[in-house]
Parts: structure tokens; sequence; C-alpha cells
């Protein structure tokens, strides 16, 4: 069955998300493997129009106006009236939404009236919201009740809830919500992680980087306050007590500033090299993987984690927290560590164990791979569009 989808999404290209990731991820393999993509999202322009730069697949920006919340990021502002126009004139087979606000509300509801069948992906963790309001105590448990009874009303409104992971489809099933939840993962190109340098490349691209040739610990994804990415920096005098490694943080965001002042603080500047952001289709994003050593991620708001995916392909150890579903991917003691949630001193212990033992890297590296392999991309997608025909029949038989 040849399929016609409309991805809906408010974070798509120039943005760095993991949603938008995922987004561009489905666009491509419904394409590679014989259907139609169209991706709707915010444009900044005042009118609907087609986004010339996608060659692939076809891209719609709606108009929009700036987050006040997330930099560089957008909110669609337009009528469903509008969006209801631009279903009429596509016919999609099923809608695809990735945000449960905005652009989702609008699609959702045009979509009901027109009878196409609605999917969602919880990409959504109360931690992530959370995580903003830590020091207003009083109102958090008000806060989170009151976004979980939002979803649970949005959710009940699709005919179909996908989650990357089982920890969170299990989440969202204790929500109490009842349209119907299946886990199925963002999938990862496992091949593409794969390619061998030799060692004159990678010391090419550390020179290029400014990079010492030392073990190096990574982290790489957004830069913003949710990632809880101080516990890597406060962790660094500790490690560099004991080991002679370096630090890199790759990628950007809002609290880059803040991470370079701690780094002065702690008086482990020199110690850390904060590169930005590395295009995934540039030869030094993967070969940034390759240089680690270890890669380190303290975030608590991972719904599934596409950059621990790229760095287990890459056959590199990861220390992450004891959270959201990066249990599911870091096995304790197999393919890294687990640590307590902001515990900045076993996160130190264990990046200097791993860096330490050369054996206990190789054979972490070989059983993450293991782990990575299970999220093939050809196999989550499989299980994606059996489910978008799954839901697409199941729609037509209610109607």
């Amino acid at each position: 069955m040849i399929m016609k989808i409309l991805l809906c999404t408010e974070s798509f290209s120039p943005n760095i998300s993991g949603v938008a990731t995922a987004t561009k991820n489905l666009a491509q393999n419904l394409i590679k493997f014989g259907h139609e993509a169209i991706v709707l999202t915010p444009g900044n322009v005042r009118r609907i129009h087609r986004d010339s730069h996608f060659k692939e697949y076809e891209v719609s920006r709606i108009p929009s106006i700036i987050n006040p919340f997330r930099k560089g990021f957008r909110v669609t502002f337009t009528s469903k009236k509008s969006i209801k126009k631009i279903l009429m004139k596509l016919k999609p087979d099923l809608v695809h939404l990735q945000d449960p606000a905005s652009i989702g509300i609008l699609v959702r509801d045009a979509a009901h009236e027109l009878n196409i069948p609605v999917v969602i992906t919880n990409h959504f963790s109360l931690e992530y919201a959370l995580s903003y309001v830590k020091g207003m105590t009083p109102i958090v448990p008000l806060l989170k009740k009151g976004l979980i009874d939002y979803l649970v009303r949005f959710y009940n409104r699709c005919d179909q809830i996908v989650t990357p992971t089982e920890t969170f489809a299990r989440q969202v099933r204790e929500w109490g919500v009842k349209t119907p939840v299946r886990a199925v993962s963002n999938g990862i190109d496992v091949e593409k992680f794969l390619v061998h340098f030799d060692e004159t490349e990678l010391a090419d691209f550390r020179a290029r980087h400014q990079l010492p040739n030392k073990p190096i610990v990574l982290y790489l994804g957004r830069v913003d306050k949710d990632k809880s990415i101080d516990v890597i920096v406060r962790a660094i005098p500790n490690v560099v007590n004991q080991v002679d490694a370096h630090f890199v943080i790759a990628g950007n965001g809002g609290e880059m500033d803040n991470l370079k002042k701690l780094a002065m603080e702690l008086g482990v500047s020199e110690r850390i090299s904060f590169l930005g952001f590395l295009d995934q289709q540039n030869g030094d994003f993967i070969k940034m993987y390759k240089s680690a050593t270890v890669f380190a991620i303290p975030s608590t708001i991972e719904t599934q984690s596409i950059v621990t995916l790229e760095a287990l392909s890459s056959r590199v150890p990861v220390v992450a927290a004891d959270a959201g579903a990066l249990p599911e991917l870091v096995i304790d003691g197999k393919d890294g560590y687990l640590i307590r949630p902001g515990d900045s001193v076993a996160l130190a212990k264990y990046l200097v164990e791993i860096i330490r033992d050369k054996k206990k890297q190789v054979e972490m590296g070989d059983y993450g791979l293991t782990i990575a392999m299970h999220h093939q991309m050809e196999t989550a997608f499989g299980e994606m569009a059996k489910l978008y025909q799954e839901v697409i029949e199941r729609k037509r038989i209610v109607s």
C-alpha cells in the first residue's frame, strides 16, 4: 500500500533537536520505500509556501511567530480554516503529529473534520518542562498535574500514540490515556557510524579543532538547561586530578555562556573545548564520535536519545543518568554506567574507570553496538509503516 503521510512538527531544520531529526528520518524513509512524505512546519513569512531547499520531499512552511521561550524556534500562528484548506488540497492518507500543541492542535482538529487518521509521537518529557521551574517548588505539583491532564485530553483525541521507547509507553498509559499506545524506536543508521578512519585522519580532525591527543570525554547535542550539562563540567576537576583527559561539548544552545563561566570558576577552562554545532552531513560529525573515549549524558529528560544511539553505534562507552529512557540503552556495567541524576562525583568515578581501562573500552564498545543494532533504521521504519497501515485501516472500518 502506497501512502501519503503528512508530518507536522514545530521543530524542523534549521532547528537542531531530536524531534527535527526524527521527522527528517521519517520523511527520508517514506520516500526511500516508495511512499510520499510532506512536512508541515513553521516558516518566517506570512504566507504558506514550499521550502525550495528540500528536494527529496516537500516541506511546506506556514505562518508563525517567534517562540519567546526557545531561541531560534518558532510557533505556528495561523487558523484552522487555513490548515483545513491545506489538508483538503493534499489529501493525505494519515497525519503524523510530533507536537501536542500549536500546529498539532490545528492539524488534529482539521483532520478530524475531514475523517483523516491522526497519529502523534510523544516526544514530550515532563522533566523537560519541570526542569525550568525547579526553583519554584510550590507550583511544581500543580504544573505537573496540569500538564498531564492536558496531554491526556490531547492524546485521547488522536487515533494512535507512538513513543520512542517502552519506558514512555508505560508512562503514557499510566497517565490514563485511552488511545492505543505503541513503542517504535526513532531508529538510527548504524552503518553510517561503522566507517573507519585511520589515525592520520583523526589527528587532522583534532588539529583543525585544536583538540589535544588525549582521552576525550564527549557530550554532543543541545546545550540547554534541561540537558544538565553542568554536571559534566563539575566532574572535570575530579577527573583531571586522576587522568590526563580532555572534555568536549559539541552543540549550541542557551547554556553555553553559563557553562563557560562555570568552567572558569572551577579553573578547568583549558581542559574543555566548546566546538559549537557539528553538521551531521559533515565528516567531522562522525570523526568527533570516533575521537571520543567515552560519551557522557547526564540529561534526565530523554524519551530515547538519538545521540546516545550514535555513540553506541560508534562503539563508544556511555555514562548516563539513570533517568528517562536512557536505561533502555545503557545497561549498567555492560556498555557503560548509570549514575544518579546530578551526581558529578559518580560521573567522574566512572569516566576515570573507563579511561584507565582500554580493555573495558573495547568490551563496552562492542556491547553497545549490539544494543544499537536493535534500533536499525530500516527495522524501526518498517514497524512505523506497518502501524500507519493499521491505523488507516482501523479508521476506515470505524468510519
